[in-house]
């Protein structure tokens, strides 16, 4: 299955999805869907990869274990970022108000498929 199949399921699959990539932890993008052309989901995935980041390192610093998931919900959409492997990771946006919980359980289901592709 390609990425791109994997994405644009997840983006589709839940009212209000807005788009999604899976990046590198270097910043570079794999692959990317929106629903809308004028989105930059690949800037809001390095962006937010640089936060992943650091809350990797608080988590290990606290002894708290390996991080999963990050949401940050901001007034007009909310992001969720969930680790694929230590490297990789998708980002998924989705519209302030759009069903999270959803949209948690297609993020889930969407790693585990991309996981199996990276391999």
């Amino acid at each position: 299955m390609a990425f791109l199949e994997i994405l644009k399921d997840m983006v589709e699959g839940v009212g209000g999805g807005v788009a999604a990539t899976i990046m590198g932890m270097d910043g570079l993008s794999i692959q990317h869907y929106a629903s809308s052309s004028d989105y930059d989901v690949d800037s809001v995935g390095v962006e937010y990869g640089k936060v992943i980041d650091e809350i990797k390192h608080a988590s290990t610093l606290l002894n708290l274990g390996e991080v999963e998931e990050v949401m940050v919900s901001t007034h007009g959409t909310d992001v969720l970022l969930r680790m694929v492997t230590p490297e990789y990771y998708i980002a998924f946006v989705i519209g302030h108000g759009a069903n999270a919980g959803r949209a948690r359980y297609l993020l889930r289901r969407a790693t585990a498929r991309a996981k199996e592709e990276l391999k």
